[in-house]
């Protein structure tokens, strides 16, 4: 049986592993929090989700009475629908670095916990977290969220391996609930990734790796993605894996 991991429980990471286990492929989604899966950037988003996403399923019971989305009523809904799917495991750990084969294809990921996560593609969706510091007045956290760790072992791996990293700022304004801050974090350099085509179009927000067989990255680890062109871009890589062949294999 073929098989895909998905790290990182952001949008991207979400739509990704639902759209795949939708389609009856082998899917495990790692995240760093089981309570935090499909994090809005804000309690109040103005934003719309796309069509055809997870997202714009849950959409109408995360809905105030003023047609915003809220955050708490969106994650609750996602990670019931996620749960649900048979071919879908969800779970709760830390990836430090990859784990690769003999010819140097991503077989899985090493975990801070000790077992190591393999699958015949491995998809990293881990947002704002590559070795991230976040900034909140004179405060400086290891976070990519906040209250959300960092993930340092993770970038630390990556550029150990050879991939080449750039430094990227993104500030999020407050709201009642949450204070604004800034995070600054890593993102796979443009010339590490071919873009996903689909139907002769570029897809915004993913990316395979060059260099690494059984490697892609999706989401605001690549670049300056807001978090519906994110759960766009997991929803189209869902639909180009599963339809690519029967069977995932690890150049797919």
């Amino acid at each position: 049986m073929h098989s895909v991991l998905v790290v990182g429980g952001g949008a991207a990471g979400c739509e990704l592993a639902w759209g795949l286990a939708q389609r009856g492929v082998a899917t495990t989604l790692l995240t760093t929090s089981l309570d935090t899966l499909y994090a809005l950037p804000a309690d109040a988003w103005p934003g719309r989700p796309p069509a055809m996403t997870l997202w714009s399923t849950i959409a109408p019971e995360a809905r105030d009475a003023t047609g915003v989305q809220r955050a708490g009523p969106l994650r609750r809904a996602a990670k019931r629908e996620l749960e649900r799917l048979a071919d879908l495991r969800v779970v709760q750990s830390n990836a430090t670095g990859l784990a690769r084969g003999d010819a140097n294809e991503v077989i899985g990921v090493r975990t801070w916990e000790g077992p190591t996560v393999r699958a015949d593609v491995t998809i990293l969706a881990v947002g704002s977290f590559l070795g991230a510091r976040l900034t909140l007045g004179p405060a400086v956290e290891l976070a990519g969220r906040l209250s959300e760790m960092a993930y340092d072992d993770l970038r630390d791996d990556l550029r150990a391996a050879g991939l080449r990293l750039r430094r990227h700022t993104v500030a999020l304004d407050g709201d009642g609930v949450a204070p604004a801050y800034a995070v600054e974090h890593d993102v796979v350099a443009e010339d590490e990734l071919d873009p996903l085509r689909v139907g002769g179009r570029v897809v915004a927000g993913a990316g395979r790796a060059r260099r690494w067989p059984g490697l892609w990255f999706v989401g605001a680890c690549i670049g300056d993605v807001a978090i519906e062109t994110a759960a766009a871009a997991g929803r189209d890589l869902a639909t180009y894996l599963a339809e690519a062949s029967r069977g995932i294999s690890g150049s797919a």
